[in-house]
C-alpha cells in the first residue's frame, strides 16, 4: 500500500517542498486538486506549438490555435527538440520531465506569422491571439474548437475570422450543441460563456458519440475516445502528459504553487481493489449525518487513488523506511487517535526496550495472536496486555465530527486508512458531516486569519452563550454565520432566561388550566428533543427546549398562569435537558434550586410522554385555532367589535354530527334535514374529538378577552345563528359593534 515512484504532486518552486491542503492559502476551503492535460504538439518547420487540453477527443475539431494577447513565449528543448510555450509553462514542463533546456526568448510575431500541422490529420492550422487565453493555465497555448467550445466560437465571431466550425461529435439533444446555444446567448458575456462551456462539455463527455468516419476513434462513445486518442497521440510522440493544478494557487506565503512530478516520491496507493471494497463495506454499515454525504464518500472513494505520504521538508515524524522523508501529516492523522488510548503504555514500553517491535504494535492494535511465544520480557508482555485492553475498551469511534470540505481529503483518508490497519469493533460507526461556520457572510479559514480563538470568544460573551449560539444558529449541513446582531438577539433571551431562574421561587398550590397547559406543553417540547438529538438534529431539539420552552412561559403568565408554580413542575428535566449547550449555567441554577449533586451526571427523563395531558394540548390549540380564527374575521369585517360572541355546538347537535359522520344520512330526522347539506360543505372543519368546547372558552375567556381587546360572551346553542350553524370544532362567532 506504501510505495515510492515518480508521481505527481503539489509543489512550491520557492520552498523547493511539496505542500499540503494545509500549506495552500484557502487550501482548507477552496481544495486545489491535480488535472491531467494532454499537451499536443502542433509541428512547423522551425518549431512546435505545445496547446495542452483536458479534451484531447476534440483534435480532429480543430481549426486554428491561439496565445495570449499579453503573454510572454520562449522557445525550449522538450523531448530533444524544440518547442514554443508560455513562459510560466516552462517552469512547470522543467518540473515533470527531464532535459528540458531553455533556448530563448520568442517573439509572438514569430508565432503568428507561421502555420502549424495538426497531428494525424496533418492539416495546416494558423494562430490567432486571443484576450482569453491565460499564459499561466496550461501551456499558455489553446487549440480552437469553435464546434465543440462556446468560447471558440465566440472568439471566432469577434475577431471576423472565416473559420467554419468542424462538428465532430453527435448528442441526443440537438438543443446542446454550441451552434444552437450560440444563437440565444451574448457573445461577449465570458462569464456565461464559461458557465455554458461546462454545460456543454458535460453533456458531450456523459452522452457525446464521436462522428463516423473519424481516425482512431471513430463511433466511440466521448469517455472511450478521450482514453483512446490519449494513448495514441502520446505513444506516437505527438502529445506529452502535462500536469495542472485545478485553480491557481499560492502557498500561505505567497509563492506560486505547480505541479511537479518527483521521481521518488512515497504515497498510499488508495487504487488497490481489496482497499476499494473493504472501503466501500465499511460506508455501508456507517451512519452519515446527514445521510446524502454516504454517497458522495462511496464516490470519493471510487475516485481516489495515489496520495503523497511524504515531504523532504518541515517538521515532524521521519518516515521508517527512508528517513529522508518527514510524514506528511493527513497521511497518519486520521489513525493516530487509536494511541491517544494508550499512549502511556506505549511510552513505558520504549522506555525499556528502547524501540517497539513491529510484533507488539501489530499485538496491541490488531488482535494478533498472543505474544508470549516470541519471548518478550514478563513487563513488556504486562504492558503490551494492558495497553491492549486499553485500545479495546475506548477504540474504535463512535462518531466523528467535521465539515464538508475534508470529505475528498481527511474523512475519505481516515476511512480508507482504518479499512486498511484494524478490523471489527475498532472500525469507525458515524460521521456527522457539518457546514462550514462564516463571520458575517465571510468565510473563516486558517490561510485567511479571521478565525477568533475560544478564549477570546469565552471572555466576549461566555463560554454558554457561544454553546447555544452554534447550537441554535443553523443544522449540521447548513452554513453558521457567526455576527453580532445575531450573538446579541440570542444573548437578550439569555438574560431572560438566567432573570426567570434568578427570580424563581418554589411554591406549592393546585395548578390551574394555564398552568396544567405550561407543564403537557414542557414535556412535549421534552420528547421533541430527545427524539431530534437522537437523530443528531441539534438545531431543532434545543429550538424547541429553550426558545419554545421560554415562549411557553409568557403564555403561561399571560393567561393568568403563576410562572413559579408551573417552573416548579418541570425545572429539573428542563436543567438537564438544557446542560449540553449551557452546561455552567445548568450547573449554577441546578446547585440553587435542586441539590448538591451535578446536573451533568443525572439521567434524562426518557418518559415525558407520561406527563403528558392530551386533553389539555388539545384544549389549547382549539383556544388558539379559534382566536386566529376571530382575527382573522376582524380583519376582512374591518369590525372592531365591543363584544365577540361565541356560539358552540349544543348537545342535539353534537349527536346529529355523530351520525351523519357515520355516512347514515336516513337516520336524520325531517326538522334536521336542512343541516345535512351544511354539514356536508364543512366537513373537513368539523370535529368530533370529545372536547366540551363551551368549557374550555368559559376557562381562557379572560386570556382571550386580554388578546381580542373585547368582551367575550360564549353559549350553547342548538338553532341557526344568524343563518349558520354551529357544528363541533367550528363554532359561530357574531362580531357586535
Amino acid at each position: 500500500m506504501i510505495r515510492q515512484e515518480r508521481y505527481p504532486i503539489l509543489f512550491s518552486p520557492a520552498e523547493n517542498n511539496a505542500v499540503g491542503e494545509d500549506d495552500i492559502s484557502d487550501g482548507d476551503i477552496d481544495k486545489v486538486s491535480i488535472e491531467e492535460f494532454t499537451a499536443v504538439k502542433f509541428r512547423s518547420e522551425d518549431f512546435s506549438l505545445l496547446a495542452a487540453s483536458i479534451r484531447p477527443e476534440t483534435i480532429f475539431g480543430i481549426t486554428n490555435l491561439w496565445i495570449s494577447s499579453a503573454g510572454n513565449y520562449v522557445l525550449i528543448e522538450l523531448d530533444g527538440e524544440p518547442v514554443a510555450v508560455s513562459s510560466e509553462a516552462y517552469t512547470k514542463l522543467s518540473y515533470q520531465r527531464d532535459g528540458v533546456k531553455f533556448i530563448r526568448e520568442i517573439e509572438k510575431r514569430e508565432i503568428l506569422d507561421r502555420e502549424f500541422y495538426t497531428p494525424i490529420e496533418r492539416l495546416k492550422v494558423k494562430v490567432y491571439e486571443a484576450d482569453f487565453v491565460n499564459q499561466s493555465n496550461g501551456s499558455g497555448i489553446v487549440y480552437s474548437v469553435p464546434g465543440h467550445s462556446i468560447i471558440d466560437y465566440a472568439e471566432v465571431i469577434r475577431l471576423g475570422l472565416d473559420i467554419k466550425p468542424r462538428v465532430i461529435i453527435s448528442i441526443q439533444n440537438p438543443a446542446d450543441t454550441v451552434l444552437q446555444r450560440a444563437h440565444s446567448l451574448d457573445l461577449t458575456d465570458y462569464a456565461k460563456l464559461k458557465e455554458v462551456n461546462v454545460e456543454l462539455y458535460r453533456a458531450e463527455y456523459y452522452g457525446g458519440i464521436m462522428a463516423e468516419g473519424l481516425p482512431v476513434i471513430s463511433g466511440q462513445t466521448v469517455a472511450k475516445a478521450r482514453e483512446k486518442i490519449k494513448e495514441t497521440l502520446v505513444e506516437g510522440g505527438d502529445a506529452l502528459i502535462f500536469y495542472e493544478t485545478s485553480r491557481q494557487a499560492e502557498t500561505r506565503t505567497g509563492d506560486r504553487v505547480i505541479v511537479a512530478v518527483l521521481k521518488d516520491q512515497w504515497f498510499l496507493d488508495y487504487s488497490l481493489d481489496w482497499l476499494k471494497e473493504r472501503a466501500h463495506k465499511l460506508v455501508d454499515d456507517m451512519q452519515f449525518i446527514p445521510d446524502h454525504y454516504k454517497s458522495s464518500m462511496q464516490e470519493t472513494i471510487d475516485w481516489l487513488k495515489q496520495r503523497p505520504c511524504a515531504r523532504l521538508r518541515g517538521l515532524g515524524t521521519h518516515l521508517p523506511m527512508d528517513d529522508r522523508w518527514i510524514i506528511e501529516s493527513l497521511s497518519d492523522s486520521t489513525i493516530y487517535p487509536a494511541v491517544y488510548t494508550n499512549s502511556n503504555y506505549l511510552r513505558k514500553i520504549k522506555e525499556i526496550a528502547g524501540e517497539i517491535d513491529p510484533a507488539i504494535l501489530d499485538y496491541i492494535f490488531t488482535n494478533e495472536p498472543a505474544l508470549e511465544k516470541n519471548g518478550y520480557p514478563e513487563k513488556i508482555l504486562k504492558l503490551a496486555n494492558d495497553a491492549r485492553k486499553e485500545m479495546e475498551y475506548w477504540y474504535g469511534v463512535d462518531v466523528r465530527l467535521t465539515s464538508y470540505p475534508h470529505l475528498t481529503n481527511h474523512l475519505a483518508f481516515y476511512i480508507l486508512n482504518h479499512v486498511a490497519i484494524f478490523r471489527g469493533s475498532y472500525l469507525p460507526s458515524a460521521l456527522i458531516i457539518s457546514g462550514i461556520i462564516t463571520a458575517d457572510g465571510r468565510k473563516i479559514s486558517k490561510s485567511k486569519g479571521n478565525g477568533e480563538s475560544l478564549m477570546a470568544v469565552s471572555r466576549k460573551y461566555s463560554a454558554d452563550i457561544y454553546r447555544l449560539y452554534v447550537a441554535v444558529g443553523a443544522d449540521f449541513s447548513s452554513t453558521l454565520d457567526w455576527n453580532e446582531a445575531d450573538v446579541n438577539a440570542l444573548r437578550k433571551r439569555y438574560d431572560s432566561f438566567v432573570q426567570i431562574l434568578d427570580n424563581y421561587k418554589p411554591m406549592e398550590g393546585e395548578m390551574n388550566g394555564a398552568e396544567k397547559w405550561f407543564v403537557s406543553s414542557f414535556y412535549l417540547h421534552l420528547k421533541s428533543f430527545i427524539e431530534n438529538m437522537e437523530k443528531y438534529n441539534i438545531r431543532s431539539a434545543f429550538v424547541s427546549i429553550f426558545y419554545e420552552v421560554l415562549n411557553d412561559l409568557r403564555r403561561c403568565e399571560a393567561r393568568g398562569g403563576r410562572t413559579d408554580l408551573a417552573m416548579g413542575k418541570v425545572i429539573r428535566d428542563w436543567l438537564i435537558a438544557l446542560s449540553p449547550a449551557i452546561p455552567h449555567t445548568a450547573e449554577e441554577y441546578w446547585h440553587r434550586h435542586i441539590g448538591d449533586s451535578f446536573v451533568s451526571i443525572q439521567q434524562l427523563n426518557r418518559q415525558p410522554e407520561l406527563s403528558i395531558d392530551a386533553t389539555v394540548i388539545e384544549e389549547d390549540s382549539y383556544i388558539q385555532k379559534l382566536i386566529s380564527d376571530i382575527r382573522s374575521i376582524m380583519a376582512v369585517t374591518k369590525i372592531t367589535p365591543k363584544t365577540v360572541e361565541i356560539c358552540t355546538a349544543g348537545k342535539e347537535t353534537e349527536k346529529l354530527a355523530g351520525v351523519l359522520m357515520g355516512g347514515d344520512y336516513g337516520k336524520v330526522d325531517k326538522a334536521h334535514r336542512f343541516m345535512i347539506q351544511d354539514f356536508t360543505r364543512n366537513r373537513k372543519s368539523i370535529s368530533l374529538n370529545g372536547l366540551d368546547e363551551y368549557s374550555a372558552i368559559e376557562a381562557n375567556r379572560i386570556f382571550i378577552e386580554s388578546i381580542l381587546g373585547a368582551k367575550v360572551e360564549v353559549r350553547r346553542v342548538e338553532d341557526p345563528v344568524n343563518g349558520k350553524i354551529a357544528w363541533p370544532g367550528r363554532p359561530v362567532v357574531v362580531l357586535n359593534r
